[in-house]
């Protein structure tokens, strides 16, 4: 039975989480693939992967990959009716449940074109902060889907139907950063983008731990803004935090 979704993965260096985030899709019954398509780790990302029988593409060539060519070159792999692109350090919670769901919504409304979910920390963590901060950002984005069908989304979950993702044209591979942003406008135009709120996922906020909530809003917000107005990222390369 061909897949109906294909989860796709984009990694570098994920030898940290990636396993936590392929042994949760572990239980998936619905007819799906996963696709890891990797920046040039040397570390174990690429040997999880493979325990996980995943399909693989690896990056070879000597400047960094942008998102939009690994999210695009895992989407060359995909024969899913779904395309589906996760962080490795996300978590779906009951994914079977989530899935199913996310499905229902698209075949319930034929002009549904792509959606997002909110991000909540991991179970474990427990922190107001996290909790509290992490708020805004899935505001922003419902409120720009489900109130003024403009299109927005960041890179933890995104679902779209792999027919029109290809007509549109994939993600922008020239950006280091905001190309979900695009793709969300693009595939708004042809339908609708929904943040789809009865669903979650899950992720590590390491960014943030990392880099500082303040730090890591003034990134967000200055890189939105450049890619709203010039259709350019503010950075010629996005930091990789691991």
């Amino acid at each position: 039975m061909p897949p109906v979704i294909s989860i796709i993965i984009p990694t570098l260096r994920e030898e940290q989480f990636l396993e936590r985030t392929l042994a949760n899709l572990d239980s998936l019954k619905i007819p799906h693939e996963i696709i890891i398509t990797d920046g040039g780790s040397q570390d174990r990302t690429l040997d999880i992967a493979r325990a996980h029988g995943a399909k693989i593409t690896v990056w070879d060539q000597p400047r960094r990959q942008t998102f939009g060519e690994a999210k695009n070159a895992g989407a060359k792999l995909a024969t899913g009716e779904f395309l589906v692109f996760i962080d490795a350090d996300v978590l779906v919670p009951e994914p079977e449940k989530f899935f199913e769901e996310a499905v229902a919504a698209f075949r319930r409304n034929p002009k549904l074109t792509v959606i997002t979910v909110p991000y909540l920390p991991y179970p474990e963590n427990t922190s107001i902060v996290d909790h509290v901060l992490s708020a805004p950002f899935n505001w922003f984005n419902i409120i720009s889907n489900n109130i003024f069908h403009y299109g927005s989304s960041g890179g933890e979950f995104q679902m779209a139907r792999t027919e029109l993702f290809r007509k549109v044209g994939g993600f922008d591979e020239h950006l280091a950063a905001g190309e979900d942003n695009i793709l969300f406008r693009r595939l708004a135009a042809h339908g609708r983008a929904l943040s789809y709120w009865k669903l979650n996922v899950r992720h590590s906020l390491r960014r943030p731990h990392k880099l500082g909530w303040l730090r890591t809003y003034g990134m967000w917000i200055k890189n939105g803004i450049s890619v709203a107005l010039r259709n350019k990222a503010a950075y010629k390369e996005w930091s990789v935090v691991r």
